[in-house]
C-alpha cells in the first residue's frame, strides 16, 4: 500500500475518515483487521485469552490420597514440598524442552493448592524388589508419574539425565530435571532417609508420609533439588529444578575413621544441603 505525503507528515493525524490520499484502502484495511481480531477471539487464539486457558487449564483442582496408617503406599497422589526453596514440584505443559519423547519442564510453586500441575502419583519402578506389600520403603525405587492434562497427551515421569552440552538445567547448569513421556531407566528414583548418620540402619523401613526424605536419581547418583534460582514462565516467578548433590564441605572425623577402620571411602559421610530434602504432602500429612 501507497502512502500519500500527508499520511507520511501527519502520521495517525490522518485516517479514512479524512477523505484525502488513500482513505478506501486504509477504511478497508481497518475492517480486515476487526474481523480478523474477532475471529482470533471466537477461536481463543488472542494472547490473552490462550494465557488464561493455559491457567484453567493447569489449575484445576486435583484430589490427595489419604494415608490413614500414616505411610507412604504405591498409588497415592502426592505433592512433593522442597525445603529450600519453600515450593511444591509443579509441571508446565506449555514449556517443552526436545528430548527423545515429549517433555516439558519442571519448576518448584508457590501455589500450595493441589492442582493437576503439581500432583504426582507414586509409581512402582520394580515389581521385584524384595517387599511384597504396597507401602514404599527407603532404599525402594519408584517413579513419580502426572496424569496427562493441558498439551501433555499422555502421563509423563519425572526425568533427568547426565549433564551434556544440549542437556543442562537453563540457569544452574546442573543436570536437567523434566516430565517425560516414557518411563525410561532415567525415571526411577530412590527414595532415601535425609540423614546420612541413620541412612543404613533406615533402610528397608516404611516411609512415613509427611516426612523429610532424599529422591536419589538411580541412573546416575545425582540428588533431586531446588534451589532458590527464579525461572519465569506464565505462572510468574518460579524455581529452577535440578539434579546436584548438595553435600556439606565439611569432612569432619571422615578420614580418622577410615584410619580406624570403621568405614570405607565409599561410604557417604556429608550432611545432605537443604536442596536436596523434600517432603511428600498427602491429604492427611504433610505440608509447609
Amino acid at each position: 500500500m501507497q502512502f500519500t505525503p500527508q499520511q507520511l507528515t501527519g502520521g495517525p493525524k490522518y485516517h479514512h475518515h479524512t477523505r484525502i490520499g488513500n482513505w478506501s484502502e486504509d477504511q478497508e484495511l481497518e475492517e480486515l483487521r476487526l474481523k480478523d481480531f474477532l475471529a482470533q477471539k471466537d477461536r481463543g487464539e488472542l494472547k490473552v485469552t490462550a494465557k488464561q486457558q493455559q491457567l484453567e487449564e493447569c489449575l484445576q483442582p486435583a484430589e490427595l490420597s489419604e494415608s490413614l496408617d500414616g505411610m507412604l503406599h504405591f498409588g497415592m497422589a502426592v505433592m512433593a514440598f522442597s525445603h529450600q526453596s519453600k515450593g511444591w514440584l509443579s509441571v508446565n505443559p506449555y514449556d517443552e524442552v526436545k528430548k527423545t519423547s515429549e517433555a516439558f519442564m519442571i519448576t518448584t510453586s508457590a501455589r500450595s493448592d493441589p492442582s493437576v500441575r503439581n500432583a504426582f502419583f507414586i509409581d512402582r519402578a520394580d515389581d521385584n524388589d524384595g517387599f511384597d506389600d504396597d507401602v514404599v520403603h527407603y532404599g525402594q525405587m519408584l517413579r513419580l508419574v502426572v496424569a496427562p492434562f493441558g498439551k501433555m497427551t499422555r502421563p509423563t515421569f519425572v526425568h533427568s539425565e547426565m549433564v551434556t552440552a544440549l542437556a543442562a538445567a537453563k540457569f544452574s547448569r546442573h543436570q536437567e530435571v523434566t516430565a517425560l513421556a516414557e518411563p525410561t531407566g532415567e525415571t526411577k528414583w530412590q527414595v532415601l532417609y535425609p540423614d546420612i548418620g541413620g541412612r543404613l540402619e533406615m533402610d528397608g523401613e516404611p516411609v512415613p508420609a509427611g516426612s523429610p526424605i532424599v529422591l536419589r536419581h538411580v541412573a546416575t547418583g545425582s540428588f533431586l533439588a531446588s534451589d532458590e534460582i527464579p525461572y519465569h514462565n506464565i505462572f510468574g516467578a518460579e524455581n529452577e529444578v535440578h539434579c546436584f548433590h548438595y553435600f556439606s564441605l565439611s569432612k569432619t572425623q571422615n578420614l580418622v575413621g577410615e584410619f580406624k577402620g570403621d568405614v570405607t571411602g565409599d561410604v557417604p559421610l556429608r550432611k545432605h544441603g537443604l536442596p536436596n530434602i523434600w517432603t511428600f504432602r498427602t491429604a492427611t500429612h504433610g505440608g509447609e
